[in-house]
C-alpha cells in the first residue's frame, strides 16, 4: 500500500485521478495539498490537506508532518519553485519511508537557469539555441536578426521580449535576470519522458502544443517519433548521468539542422494527460516503483495521433477543507 501527495496540487486534477487509480489499486489513498483551499483538486483527491507557502519556513516541517500523519510513501511535486527545496531536503523524508519525486539538486539547479542548462547540456553534445548574458553583447559578436530576452530563470513565457541586434540592449536592460537566444524556426514539440528512480529511461510520448493558456497545453497531439527517436534518447542519457530520475518534460524546436533542445522541466508537464492517455501510464508504473514491483522500459510503445483538447469543468461545495 502507498499513500500519496500531490503537492500545489491546484488545477491538477487529471493526475490526482491517475494517482488515485493507481493507488486505489493497491489500498493506498491520494492526498491533494495546496494553500489555497478553493484548488480543484482538492475536491476530488481522497483527503485534502492545507499548505503554507513554498517560501515559508515552515514549508518542510509541514510537509513532513502530513506524511507522517498519513503514512505518506511518495510526494509529487507539481511547480518548479518546489523542486529545490524537496532535494534538499530528500533525506528528511526518506527518514520516514517516503519518496520526494525529485531529481538531484544540481541538475534541479541546472533545469532552473536557462544560461547554466545551455552550457550543461551543450557541453554533453546535445545542440542548444546560440545564448549570451547582455555583459556578453559586445561590438566583437555577430547576432542573429531576430532573437529573445528573457529572465533566465523565467517561465511560461513571462516577461519574454523579440528583439533584435539594433533593440536587444536596450530590451535587456528591462527584463531583469536577462539571457538573449536566437529566435527558431520549425515545429516546437514537447516530450513527456520516465525515467526510473535510478535514473533509467523507460518511456516517452512527443507531443505538439496546438493551443496554449497561460503556458499550458490544453489543445495537442501526440507526434511519430521516427525523426526523434534517437534525439530524444540521448538527451534523456545524457540528463539522467545528471542526476534526472521520474518524469521530466522536454521541450525542443525542429529546425533544418535537427532538433534544439530549449527547456528541460524535471516534473510532470501540464500536459501530460494526453502522454497518460496515450500510453504513459506514470503514476501507475511509479507506485509499482516505490512497491518493490518490477518495471521495464517500454520506449516508442505510444499512441501516435491521439488528439488532446480541454475545457472548463465547475466544481460547487458548501464546505470549504479548512
Amino acid at each position: 500500500m502507498t499513500n500519496v501527495l500531490v503537492t500545489s496540487a491546484g488545477r491538477r486534477v487529471s493526475l490526482i485521478k491517475a494517482f488515485m487509480a493507481a493507488a486505489h489499486a493497491r489500498g493506498g489513498r491520494v492526498l491533494a495539498g495546496d494553500a489555497s483551499p478553493l484548488a480543484p483538486a482538492l475536491m476530488i483527491a481522497d483527503a485534502a490537506r492545507q499548505l503554507p507557502p513554498i517560501t515559508s519556513p515552515d514549508y518542510v516541517g509541514h510537509l513532513l508532518e502530513i506524511v507522517k500523519q498519513d503514512s505518506i510513501g511518495l510526494v509529487v511535486p507539481t511547480i518548479d519553485t518546489e523542486l529545490a527545496v524537496l532535494a534538499e531536503n530528500r533525506e528528511a523524508f526518506a527518514a520516514e519511508d517516503c519518496l520526494a519525486l525529485v531529481s538531484s539538486s544540481e541538475f534541479i539547479k541546472i533545469c532552473a537557469d536557462k544560461y547554466s542548462t545551455d552550457r550543461a547540456l551543450s557541453a554533453h553534445g546535445i545542440a542548444m539555441p546560440r545564448s549570451w548574458m547582455p555583459t556578453e553583447l559586445t561590438d566583437e559578436v555577430h547576432l542573429p536578426a531576430h532573437m529573445f530576452v528573457k529572465p533566465r530563470s523565467g517561465s511560461a513565457s513571462i516577461d519574454t521580449h523579440r528583439a533584435t541586434p539594433e533593440t536587444v540592449q536596450e530590451i535587456a536592460r528591462m527584463v531583469p535576470g536577462a539571457i538573449v537566444q536566437e529566435e527558431l524556426t520549425g515545429p516546437e514539440i514537447t516530450v513527456d519522458a520516465l525515467l526510473d528512480l535510478t535514473g533509467l529511461p523507460l518511456h516517452y510520448v512527443p507531443r505538439r502544443r496546438l493551443r496554449t493558456m497561460s503556458g499550458e497545453s490544453i489543445q495537442g497531439v501526440t507526434l511519430d517519433d521516427a525523426d526523434v527517436k534517437d534525439w530524444i534518447l540521448r538527451v534523456l542519457q545524457v540528463i539522467s548521468n545528471m542526476g534526472a530520475i521520474g518524469p521530466v518534460t522536454l521541450q525542443a524546436f525542429l529546425t533544418h539542422d535537427g532538433p534544439i533542445l530549449i527547456e528541460i522541466n524535471p516534473r510532470f508537464g501540464g500536459g501530460f494527460p494526453l502522454a497518460q492517455a496515450a500510453g504513459g501510464h506514470y503514476p501507475e508504473w511509479l507506485i509499482a516503483m516505490i512497491n518493490g514491483e518490477a518495471t521495464s522500459a517500454a520506449l516508442g510503445d505510444y499512441r501516435r495521433g491521439l488528439y488532446m483538447t480541454r475545457y472548463h469543468v465547475e466544481l460547487f461545495t458548501e464546505r470549504l477543507p479548512w
